[in-house]
Protein backbone atom coordinates (compact mmCIF):
# COMPACT_ATOMS: atom_id res chain seq x y z
CA UNK A 1 0.00 0.00 0.00
CA UNK A 2 2.34 2.47 0.63
CA UNK A 3 4.62 2.97 -1.68
CA UNK A 4 8.18 4.15 -1.85
CA UNK A 5 8.45 6.65 -4.85
CA UNK A 6 5.74 9.63 -5.35
CA UNK A 7 3.01 8.28 -7.69
CA UNK A 8 3.16 10.41 -11.14
CA UNK A 9 -0.74 11.12 -11.01
CA UNK A 10 -0.24 13.51 -7.84
CA UNK A 11 1.98 16.47 -8.32
CA UNK A 12 2.76 17.75 -4.39
CA UNK A 13 1.56 14.62 -3.08
CA UNK A 14 3.83 13.70 0.63
CA UNK A 15 3.32 10.31 2.43
CA UNK A 16 1.80 10.15 5.85
CA UNK A 17 3.98 10.98 8.21
CA UNK A 18 2.10 8.15 10.62
CA UNK A 19 1.87 5.18 8.28
CA UNK A 20 3.05 6.17 4.83
CA UNK A 21 0.10 6.17 2.51
CA UNK A 22 0.62 8.78 -0.26
CA UNK A 23 -1.99 11.92 0.02
CA UNK A 24 -3.14 13.98 -2.95
CA UNK A 25 -2.12 17.56 -2.86
CA UNK A 26 -5.19 18.84 -1.33
CA UNK A 27 -5.82 15.81 1.37
CA UNK A 28 -5.07 17.38 5.07
CA UNK A 29 -5.83 14.13 6.87
CA UNK A 30 -4.82 10.77 5.96
CA UNK A 31 -7.39 8.58 4.76
CA UNK A 32 -6.01 5.53 6.13
CA UNK A 33 -5.27 6.17 9.46
CA UNK A 34 -6.32 9.67 10.57
CA UNK A 35 -3.48 11.47 11.10
CA UNK A 36 -3.22 14.85 10.12
CA UNK A 37 -0.91 15.41 7.20
CA UNK A 38 -1.19 19.62 6.82
CA UNK A 39 -2.50 20.69 9.58
CA UNK A 40 -0.72 21.86 12.43
CA UNK A 41 -2.55 20.80 16.04
CA UNK A 42 -2.00 23.12 18.39
CA UNK A 43 -0.50 21.70 22.00
CA UNK A 44 -4.05 22.33 24.23
CA UNK A 45 -3.16 25.42 26.42
CA UNK A 46 -1.87 25.34 30.30
CA UNK A 47 -5.39 25.09 32.46
CA UNK A 48 -3.79 24.31 35.37
CA UNK A 49 -2.88 27.62 36.20
CA UNK A 50 -5.83 28.95 35.83
CA UNK A 51 -8.24 26.36 37.45
CA UNK A 52 -5.33 26.74 40.31
CA UNK A 53 -6.44 30.45 40.88
CA UNK A 54 -10.09 30.04 40.30
CA UNK A 55 -9.79 27.07 42.91
CA UNK A 56 -8.13 29.95 45.48
CA UNK A 57 -10.60 32.73 44.99
CA UNK A 58 -13.60 30.41 45.73
CA UNK A 59 -11.67 29.22 48.93
CA UNK A 60 -11.29 32.66 50.00
CA UNK A 61 -14.46 33.38 49.11
CA UNK A 62 -16.24 30.52 51.04
CA UNK A 63 -13.42 31.56 53.99
CA UNK A 64 -15.13 35.21 54.24
CA UNK A 65 -18.84 33.94 53.92
CA UNK A 66 -18.01 31.72 56.79
CA UNK A 67 -16.40 34.23 58.85
CA UNK A 68 -19.16 36.29 57.75
CA UNK A 69 -21.58 33.97 59.06
CA UNK A 70 -20.36 33.49 62.25
CA UNK A 71 -19.86 37.10 63.35
CA UNK A 72 -24.06 37.47 62.22
CA UNK A 73 -25.04 34.30 63.85
CA UNK A 74 -23.03 34.58 66.75
CA UNK A 75 -25.02 35.34 70.43
CA UNK A 76 -24.61 37.87 72.43
CA UNK A 77 -24.32 36.88 76.06
CA UNK A 78 -27.74 36.76 78.01
CA UNK A 79 -28.34 40.45 79.50
CA UNK A 80 -27.81 40.33 83.17
CA UNK A 81 -30.54 39.68 85.50
CA UNK A 82 -31.60 42.30 88.15
CA UNK A 83 -33.01 41.23 91.20
CA UNK A 84 -35.37 43.60 93.32
CA UNK A 85 -36.46 43.20 96.95
CA UNK A 86 -38.45 45.45 98.97
CA UNK A 87 -37.50 45.95 102.29
CA UNK A 88 -39.55 48.19 104.89
CA UNK A 89 -37.46 50.40 107.69
CA UNK A 90 -38.63 52.39 109.79
CA UNK A 91 -38.01 56.12 110.55
CA UNK A 92 -34.25 56.69 112.37
CA UNK A 93 -32.88 53.86 111.12
CA UNK A 94 -30.00 53.55 108.77
CA UNK A 95 -30.05 52.43 105.14
CA UNK A 96 -27.47 49.48 104.16
CA UNK A 97 -24.71 50.46 101.09
CA UNK A 98 -25.64 50.44 98.01
CA UNK A 99 -29.24 50.78 99.10
CA UNK A 100 -31.73 53.44 97.80
CA UNK A 101 -34.56 55.07 99.08
CA UNK A 102 -38.09 54.87 96.80
CA UNK A 103 -39.78 58.00 96.96
CA UNK A 104 -42.48 58.64 99.14
CA UNK A 105 -45.63 60.48 99.92
CA UNK A 106 -45.93 60.58 103.44
CA UNK A 107 -42.47 61.56 105.53
CA UNK A 108 -43.88 59.73 108.81
CA UNK A 109 -44.72 56.61 107.17
CA UNK A 110 -41.79 53.68 107.23
CA UNK A 111 -39.80 54.34 104.46
CA UNK A 112 -40.14 51.43 101.35
CA UNK A 113 -36.45 50.95 99.90
CA UNK A 114 -35.92 48.60 96.82
CA UNK A 115 -33.07 47.41 96.02
CA UNK A 116 -31.65 45.97 92.83
CA UNK A 117 -28.38 43.62 92.75
CA UNK A 118 -26.45 42.21 89.27
CA UNK A 119 -25.53 38.82 89.49
CA UNK A 120 -21.86 38.60 89.16
CA UNK A 121 -20.54 38.17 85.57
CA UNK A 122 -18.55 35.13 84.95
CA UNK A 123 -15.71 34.40 81.76
CA UNK A 124 -16.20 32.74 78.92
Amino acid sequence: MASAQQPPWAYGALPCPRCGEWLHAQQDWCLNCGDPARTAIAPSPKWRRPIFALLAVLAVTLGVLAGAFIAVTDDDPPPARTTTQTIVVQPGEALAPGVTPAPTTAPKSPTIVETTTAPQQTAP
